[in-house]
């Protein structure tokens, strides 16, 4: 703040009395919202002042302290983090009730999301000449090593392209229905079972959910799996067409590095 308040000194005039080396700049303190701070640009000379947000504001809350959040959070952190963060780098400290802006964030990475896989079905549809019987490489992951993880998530992507065509996140467990103050919920938790067979069952999922969301169906699995494949006459039998699988290793780390190298 010293440096630019040093530089509108050297180069700036007041409007209101043309007087030049007459403008500082300062904070108001009183009306800091997380990182968003006021900023108030007076005169020395004739003592007229003007003030400004050093962020933007959408749908009521303040760009910058969105982006913090989202940053942290794509770093796996959370608000203990952000308030380490803030302090080594001499920032003023993140904004109260810190979790709320994961809702915020969480509604726009759903939209961004199901665009951008819908984008991806559609170019896997035309590398595939119009034929919207598609074959998709299935692998997952977990939150912590190991497959006694409570966390998972399972994703669907095009061989060609190793664009993400779809996911889901399987959850052994429900922080909110821990907490008693959150009786009107959604459960988190949508899996049941030894976390060993959660790929199995979000590849059912995905497939099942296709032709609904995409207009496509998987014809073709490509999936390392011990345990997949009676589960594959189950499906030949409830859709009554030719489904086949191919066994392939690390699908999931292999097809994105390659994609993440090529753009």
């Amino acid at each position: 703040m010293n440096i630019i308040s040093q530089l509108l000194k050297n180069i700036a005039k007041c409007k209101f009395c043309n007087q030049l080396d007459s403008l500082v700049i300062s904070e108001d303190s009183g009306s800091r919202r997380g990182l968003c701070v006021n900023f108030v640009l007076q005169c020395i000379y004739c003592e007229q002042a003007t003030s400004v947000l050093s962020s933007d504001m959408t749908n009521g809350f303040d760009d910058i302290n969105i982006r913090l959040a989202y940053g942290i959070r794509c770093i796996g952190k959370g608000n203990s983090a952000a308030k380490t963060f803030c302090a080594v780098m001499n920032l003023p400290q993140p904004p109260e009730k810190f979790e709320r802006y994961n809702d915020i964030l969480l509604r726009s990475l759903i939209k961004v999301s199901r665009e951008s896989m819908r984008n991806a079905v559609e170019d896997t549809v035309k590398n595939n000449n119009s034929n919207r019987d598609i074959t998709a490489a299935f692998d997952g992951s977990w939150q912590k090593r190991g497959h006694t993880s409570l966390n998972g998530v399972l994703s669907a992507t095009c061989l060609e392209t190793g664009k993400v065509l779809d996911f889901e996140c399987l959850s052994k467990y429900c922080f909110k229905c821990k907490n008693k103050n959150n009786k009107d919920h959604t459960c988190e938790k949508n899996f049941e079972g030894f976390s060993g067979g959660r790929e199995s069952d979000g590849i059912l999922k995905i497939f099942q959910r296709s032709e609904r969301l995409s207009n496509v169906r998987i014809s073709k699995i490509e999936k390392k799996l011990r345990t997949f494949p009676s589960r594959i006459n189950g499906i030949k039998q409830e859709n009554r067409f030719d489904l086949t699988w191919t066994e392939t290793h690390g699908n999931y780390h292999c097809k994105n590095i390659t994609y993440v190298r090529e753009i």
